[in-house]
């Protein structure tokens, strides 16, 4: 009989993790409070990722003093964000199509947790085809309490009827490597613009550099089972 294997499903972030959009984020927050008169440090716009609908609101209201600017800015920035997704800037994370083709091949559902709201992760998805790659998204404003919560990992495992055990999560932000290991998925860290401290990679599983490791991690699973994906 067929060993199954020690993976029923696969979790992914979305933004600096599949989409190259967390620099492109940075340069659109840095225009936008220019715009308005209210410059933010580098440092403050770090701050900002992995936060969702809720918490990046709160988080900017200690730096700008005011909802009444924080609504100015976030209004300015979703305006000029959404030009550069319908333009088609943010580019595929190099790794992704191989990852998602050896799922394909090993029949392993997936499904995306993003603090990005369900409608603008579907249609960023969407612009660069990924959108029906997944099984399910589970945007931020699908869960009360954002990352690092465990909520939204716990919530994508009951969308593809897995236990998290069971589950692999691939993150590129602390935040999100804390809510996928709280939840009790495996969690595998990929590092975007916020690099790994001590604490974050003690949370995480593994630590890899790209997604075309995480594919190599896979592929390798698949082999001790005896499931080699033909690639």
């Amino acid at each position: 009989m067929e060993k199954k294997l020690p993976i029923a499903a696969m979790v992914f972030d979305m933004d600096g993790l599949l989409l190259d959009s967390e620099r492109r984020s940075q340069e659109v927050l840095h225009t936008a409070a220019a715009r308005i008169g209210k410059p933010l440090s580098p440092e403050v716009m770090l701050g900002m990722v992995g936060r969702n609908v809720q918490d990046g609101p709160k988080y900017l209201e200690q730096h700008l003093g005011s909802k009444e600017l924080v609504v100015e800015l976030l209004t300015l920035f979703v305006e000029l964000y959404d030009e550069e997704v319908a333009q088609g800037r943010i580019p595929v994370k190099p790794g992704v199509l191989e990852v998602l083709a050896t799922l394909d091949e090993l029949n392993i559902p997936r499904a995306i947790a993003t603090s990005t709201i369900t409608p603008v992760a579907r249609r960023k998805l969407e612009r660069k085809s990924l959108l029906s790659r997944f099984d399910a998204v589970i945007g931020g404003d699908q869960v009360q309490r954002g990352k690092p919560a465990p909520d939204i990992y716990l919530k994508a495992c009951q969308a593809l009827g897995q236990e998290p055990a069971v589950s692999w999560a691939c993150e590129d932000s602390p935040f999100g490597l804390e809510a996928a290991s709280k939840a009790g998925l495996r969690a595998i860290l990929v590092p975007d613009l916020i690099a790994p401290t001590e604490r974050t990679v003690s949370l995480a599983w593994r630590v890899a550099s790209d997604l075309h490791e995480v594919d190599r991690m896979l592929r390798a699973e698949a082999q001790v089972v005896g499931r080699t994906p033909t690639r």
